[in-house]
């Protein structure tokens, strides 16, 4: 993956990623180095890359510009004497910004946790894995990608569908799609009545976006896959249920 400097990743970067990742493969970025090691190209390929589920890794020419087959273009992260540079800083940035990792079990009470939330909100139970859709480490910052889990009751897997159709946490953030194609995030982010943030729940247990119209989708079963819409197809990976 080599790039030639500039502001911007070519507009059809993450897209394309994304394309190979519909086929059923997982997709990595490698042998990554920018001419003049732009921050805005380091920033941009990291955030494509944790846009898309299936995409499971960077690995970059080298350490130092001095290692690169480019060295004259100082394409790396870290310059000839090992320095680190402004682009290292901003992937770092952008790695740092995806929130926690996934939630921990709640702790023990005495007593057993309980199953089912209380009042309205219900889980999101997913069909093929029996793991809860989670917001993880309990986190309420926009832009937090939702996540299978195993089921524990506690409030950052206790959603309300309302009667505009969004399905809600915390009471006040909503479940959010960050794009309308296939292989968008699915995120939590504040409730603003947009049709992003609008879900029809179906009696054949898909879960649509109004503003898409395509499914609540997971590629993998275990604790920590990442949600995701995707076209819909029947499978069990993307049916669902509030229970």
């Amino acid at each position: 993956t080599h790039f030639t400097g500039g502001s911007s990743l070519p507009g059809n970067f993450q897209t394309t990623l994304s394309s190979f990742a519909a086929l059923g493969v997982d997709v990595a970025l490698t042998e990554v180095d920018v001419t003049n090691s732009s921050t805005s190209q380091y920033a941009g390929l990291t955030q494509a890359c944790m846009n898309v589920p299936r995409c499971i890794g960077i690995t970059v020419w080298g350490v130092r510009d001095s290692d690169s087959w480019r060295s004259n273009e100082s394409p790396l992260l870290f310059d000839s004497s090992g320095n680190k540079k402004a682009a290292y800083n901003s992937v770092l940035n952008v790695l740092n910004s995806a929130g926690p990792g996934p939630s921990s079990p709640p702790p023990s009470s005495g007593g057993p946790s309980p199953s089912v939330p209380s009042g309205d909100a219900k889980r999101i139970l997913g069909a093929q894995s029996g793991r809860c859709v989670d917001v993880p480490g309990a986190s309420q910052n926009n832009g937090t990608r939702v996540q299978l889990y195993d089921c524990n009751g506690q409030t950052n897997q206790q959603w309300t569908l309302t009667a505009s159709n969004q399905l809600t946490v915390y009471g006040n953030r909503c479940l959010d799609a960050a794009g309308s194609g296939n292989g968008a995030a699915v995120q939590i982010y504040s409730c603003n009545g947009q049709t992003n943030q609008q879900w029809n729940v179906n009696s054949n247990g898909t879960i649509t976006g109004v503003q898409s119209g395509r499914c609540l989708d997971v590629w993998g079963s275990a604790n920590g896959q990442q949600i995701q819409i995707y076209d819909c197809n029947g499978q069990a990976n993307q049916r669902f249920s509030l229970a």
